[in-house]
């Protein structure tokens, strides 16, 4: 029996050659000389395989080798990265420990996009330590904008990438001068980026959300990275870290995407995030 044809597709690629809706990328580039994962530019590496020569197929073809950790540029985290499977008496195992990304449905990554500014935290506290997004903050944006609601996907906009991702040196403010330095490398520790609290966690989880994506190097606070991982990912959260252009978004009415590649057994995955608005 012939299926019946769906209009969703016709319609989107209708409004965006109209323009009357837009396609941002919300993704960082991965590359040698820029930060691709924390605490620098490494491990991302990349090595050319085969330049048109045909010596491994009849066709002569060129293409690289790419080797790079799970948590490399744009990237989610599976629960599986923080909380340890049930059966390991590890501190915060659970029934979540056993989800890795193959695992995450592709629906729980993409969802109607809230926007919460938190870029005026910028700067707050001092040298190496996180301003701390609190759960007020986000009730502060449900009574401008409406209610949470669960198929929601939270993004947390402090314009930290938009200001700090650039090629090294200058790429080194990022995540390296404010979480990882050492007084033999004559950095002085810079400002640092914005994260919520665990408290900021429970409450999106009591809200039934499934998504949060932040544009920072980590979910976690600089002075305590842990904390709010356990209390998201524990209650099967995926978080998406390294955003960019969250500032090109409106409050609500956008359309978030992201796709992690899907690697069996993996904790995170790099990926392609969009938003269409």
């Amino acid at each position: 029996m012939e299926k019946s044809v769906s209009p969703v597709g016709t319609e989107i690629a209708r409004l965006i050659r109209s323009e009357q809706a837009q396609v941002i990328d919300l993704s960082v580039l991965i590359s040698e000389d820029t930060p691709a994962w924390c605490p620098g530019g490494q491990p991302f590496l990349k090595a050319k395989f085969n330049w048109f020569e045909g010596s491994l197929s009849r066709a002569p073809f060129f293409d690289y080798v790419l080797i790079m950790e799970e948590h490399t540029g744009t990237h989610c985290d599976a629960p599986a990265h923080m909380i340890p499977p049930p059966d390991t008496n590890l501190p915060h195992a659970g029934p979540e420990g056993n989800t890795t990304v193959e695992k995450i449905p592709v629906t729980q990554t993409m969802g109607p996009a809230l926007v919460v500014d938190c870029t005026d935290l910028v700067g707050t506290e001092k040298p190496g330590v996180s301003p701390v997004i609190e759960p007020e903050r986000i009730k502060q944006w449900e009574a401008r904008h409406g209610d949470i609601r669960p198929d929601d996907v939270v993004l947390l906009y402090t314009g930290w990438t938009d200001r700090f991702f650039r090629q090294f040196p200058e790429g080194y403010k990022l995540d390296q001068d404010c979480r990882f330095w050492t007084p033999l490398w004559g950095r002085e520790r810079t400002i640092g980026f914005p994260a919520p609290s665990a408290r900021t966690m429970e409450y999106l989880v009591e809200k039934g959300v499934r998504h949060v994506g932040i544009d920072t190097p980590s979910m976690g606070l600089i002075q305590d990275d842990n904390s709010p991982h356990w209390a998201g990912l524990e209650h099967g959260l995926v978080f998406t870290e390294k955003l960019c252009n969250l500032g090109k978004l409106p409050p609500r009415g956008a359309f978030y995407i992201f796709l992690g590649i899907k690697v069996k057994g993996g904790t995170g995955a790099p990926g392609r995030a969009i938003a269409i608005v």
